[in-house]
């Protein structure tokens, strides 16, 4: 009962503290209000609107090769997309604001050993970070950019990296691990927690039992949402609060309604969630606080664009 209380009190503190943290650094970055799409057989990442709505038609797009993963570097709004591996072409592509149809890539490279980049995660320093489930290490990409452009650096920890996300205001990384295969069956699918900068040990470790962790996002209280798209946890999002321990438990779990591809945060912490057999995205209103058996709103396919199986190709918020 003591030890629990303790926690508690750690868990309020961590996230008080964290709350100033990040009010403090807003000066420094953008405020998102577009929600980019990925939808891979349209071949394009869509540009939408506040406010949202199911079936909403698009404002623009941006043409793009099927991606597995889009993210913006909170700094300046640069977007890095990873695609490749099974559809698409495999390459890294950089695009600059603002974006419209207009847009094209300032480079785009493809680096030896890139293999199947999934989530991308962009760094206080601004370079960014791809876990690579075929290569199975993390590599990291850093600027400027160029055609040239190879990992300048990796982390090796997980058997199958197939998650990232990283707190910017703690500099902590997230590596969610597939276990192998996707089906954690080399070992047990796991969550690290690795410290700046990156290429080291974790300093904490979730065990995920046999489900893969596709999908994290940072909020602004520095919690972590992980999203599965098989296993027991398979359609579900759980959050872990800081401080982060070994045998973390979950404090929270929504149900998004099917296996989780993506997951990205607006502006006022309303959590978006991309899905695996259409590509639609649900909305739940934020900030979480509690768990949740179904999303506040189904916000589904956009118009027009081919709604089934592997058409996710990412989702964030940007420019």
């Amino acid at each position: 009962m003591k030890r629990s209380f303790i926690r508690a009190i750690s868990v309020t503190l961590g996230l008080l503290l964290l709350l100033n943290c990040t009010v403090s650094a807003a000066g420094t970055q953008i405020s998102f209000t577009r929600m980019f799409v990925g939808q891979c057989f349209s071949n394009k990442i869509f540009i939408l609107v506040p406010p949202f709505l199911p079936s909403q038609v698009p404002a623009d797009s941006i043409a793009q090769p099927c991606s597995n993963s889009i993210a913006f570097n909170a700094s300046n709004g640069m977007l890095a997309v990873a695609s490749g591996g099974v559809f698409g072409v495999l390459a890294i592509s950089i695009y600059n604001p603002p974006f419209s149809s207009a847009s094209v890539p300032t480079v785009t490279f493809s680096p030896s050993g890139l293999a199947h980049p999934r989530q991308i995660a962009w760094d206080g320093l601004g370079n960014f970070w791809i876990a690579d489930d075929l290569a199975n290490k993390v590599y990291n990409f850093r600027a400027p950019f160029s055609v040239s452009s190879q990992p300048a650096a990796e982390n090796t920890l997980a058997t199958q990296p197939i998650g990232l996300a990283i707190n910017p205001i703690t500099g902590l990384m997230f590596i969610g691990d597939a276990g192998g295969s996707r089906t954690c069956a080399t070992t047990s699918c796991h969550v690290y927690v690795v410290p700046a900068p990156y290429t080291g040990a974790a300093v904490a470790t979730f065990m995920l039992g046999n489900s893969a962790p596709t999908a994290m996002a940072v909020d602004q209280l520095g919690r972590l949402f992980v999203g599965f798209d098989n296993g027991d946890f398979k359609g579900l999002v759980k959050i872990y609060l800081p401080p982060f321990v070994t045998g973390e438990t979950v404090a929270y779990t929504l149900n998004a309604g099917d296996a989780v591809e993506s997951l990205a945060f607006d502006s006022a912490q309303n959590l978006y969630a991309q899905l695996y057999h259409t590509g639609g995205v649900v909305f739940f209103n934020g900030p979480i606080v509690k768990s949740t058996a179904a999303p506040t709103m189904v916000l589904g396919c956009l118009p027009g664009t081919t709604c089934t199986v592997k058409n996710w190709a990412g989702l964030a918020f940007g420019p």
